[in-house]
């Protein structure tokens, strides 16, 4: 375990210095290329003695690469190991660092340095890290791929295992499962990872599988029983508990004290932070330049709507929004006209026939949600929140999973963490877990973070 953890630090020291080092050696090939080659749209060569008259910024560029490729996970050992997009990746990263060393020039740097040079200095770098990544991630699967043990009931484990779905599992080599509770451990299957034994057994079982990550897929305890129980009550109060040794192990931070017993606040109002006092301006600033930004393409969306497909151009429909109040939701249309006609409110699915071929592409590129900015600018949404659903759907949600109306505690948004997160298949159980994590754990970076995966899931076309 020592020498793996010695390996992945390597690596990624490695990477550290390979990003640097090709990051210099692409900013020197742009130069010699605008200098000795024709680029198009360039009128002639760059004058050899222009490039020493430039005001060079190259360690402050580095610097910033660095920095926006550890925030795309770029750095994370595991996500290359399963599934990283080296190439979509690579390229969307670090255009957003071309446009912050573009803004680096503009405001502080030589106003007159040559802009093809920035876009080939882009091209260039973008096609060597995501050269190192796809080659590092290819190492890291076949000589490494991550040993899991899952610890849970037979439900917990089918329900985890239908969650994830087998792409999901690509480069994880599940070796086994670790009953808990008192049915023991249950009868081989034919399909899927083999019952091992019980939590008595989990010490020895993990020297002799080697592994090298345990996930607890945790049961409705005691305390998730009297939370969601208080969470339904009329007049909801606070809670907090006393820690344990695994909530401080998973980082929950003592929030407040009684003499000397460590609390932790479980349930609260988390419209009392500073930060959803700040969200309520950003999202208008926000929603309000997207909104004449993208007018363009709204404007074509809706056309090819119309030429495309019978019917209206834009889809209202019920939604439950904050404090469980309804409001009219805008989408552009993608199914075909009255797609629930027949069956009544029906949950879209990945590969959904009622969909048309133009919704499909609006629903794949994020386009069709457009105008639920004006839903932003109306205060009705936010533009990073919950997802909101139907209202018959809602209702479901809330009989059957635990702290779902928590949800209702702020507003829904056009974006969320389970959005950037999972995928079509996710269900609704996990989606929650996704947005509870992000309504207690909100703040301003984090709204910038989901806003940027979001700009990564439209790219690459992944996400819910």
């Amino acid at each position: 375990m020592q020498r793996r953890g010695l390996r992945e630090q390597s690596t990624i020291a490695l990477l550290l210095g390979f990003d640097l080092a090709w990051g210099l050696s692409a900013y020197v090939l742009a130069f010699l290329v605008r200098v000795y080659f024709p680029v198009p749209f360039t009128s002639d060569l760059l004058p050899p003695a222009r490039v020493f008259e430039l005001r060079h910024m190259v360690g402050e560029i580095l610097l910033a690469e660095l920095v926006i490729l550890y925030i795309f996970g770029f750095y994370d050992l595991r996500a290359l190991r399963v599934g990283f997009r080296a190439v979509v990746n690579s390229f969307t990263a670090l255009f957003v660092h071309l446009m912050a060393a573009t803004s680096l020039y503009f405001f502080v740097g030589d106003l007159f340095f040559p802009r093809s040079v920035l876009v080939m200095f882009w091209l260039f770098n973008a096609l060597g890290v995501a050269a190192s990544r796809e080659w590092v991630g290819r190492r890291l699967a076949e000589t490494s791929p991550i040993r899991v043990l899952l610890v849970g009931t037979a439900a917990e484990v089918e329900q985890f295992l239908g969650g994830v779905g087998e792409p999901r599992l690509h480069h994880v080599e599940v070796v086994g499962i670790v009953a808990v509770g008192e049915d023991g451990v249950p009868p081989p299957s034919e399909h899927g990872p083999p019952w091992l034994g019980t939590i008595a057994t989990l010490p020895q079982l993990l020297t002799e599988h080697d592994v090298g990550e345990v996930i607890l897929l945790s049961p409705f305890s005691w305390r998730d029983q009297l939370v969601n129980r208080l969470l339904r009550e009329g007049r909801r109060p606070r809670v907090s508990v006393v820690p344990s040794v695994y909530d401080i192990l998973v980082g929950r931070i003592s929030s407040g004290r009684v003499h000397d017993v460590p609390l932790v606040e479980v349930v609260k109002n988390p419209r009392d932070d500073l930060a959803y006092l700040i969200k309520r301006l950003t999202d208008f600033v926000i929603a309000g330049v997207l909104f004449v930004v993208t007018a363009p393409v709204a404007l074509a969306a809706a056309v090819a709507v119309r030429l495309t497909s019978p019917g209206p151009v834009l889809y209202r429909q019920r939604r439950v929004g904050q404090g469980g109040a309804t409001f009219t939701i805008f989408k552009f249309r993608t199914m075909q006209h009255d797609a629930e006609g027949e069956s009544g409110p029906v949950l879209a699915t990945l590969e959904d026939v009622r969909v048309t071929p133009v919704g499909r592409w609006l629903r794949a590129s994020r386009i069709d949600e457009l105008p639920q900015l004006w839903n932003v600018l109306n205060g009705t949404m936010s533009l990073v929140g919950p997802r909101p659903e139907r209202p018959g759907f809602a209702r479901k949600f809330a009989a059957e999973i635990p702290g779902y109306l928590e949800r209702l505690q702020v507003k829904p948004g056009l974006t969320g963490l389970a959005q950037v997160n999972g995928e079509y298949h996710t269900s609704a159980a996990y989606k929650v877990k996704y947005d509870l994590a992000y309504i207690y754990n909100h703040s301003i970076v984090l709204d910038l973070k989901i806003m940027a995966e979001t700009l990564k899931v439209i790219v690459t076309r992944r996400g819910v």
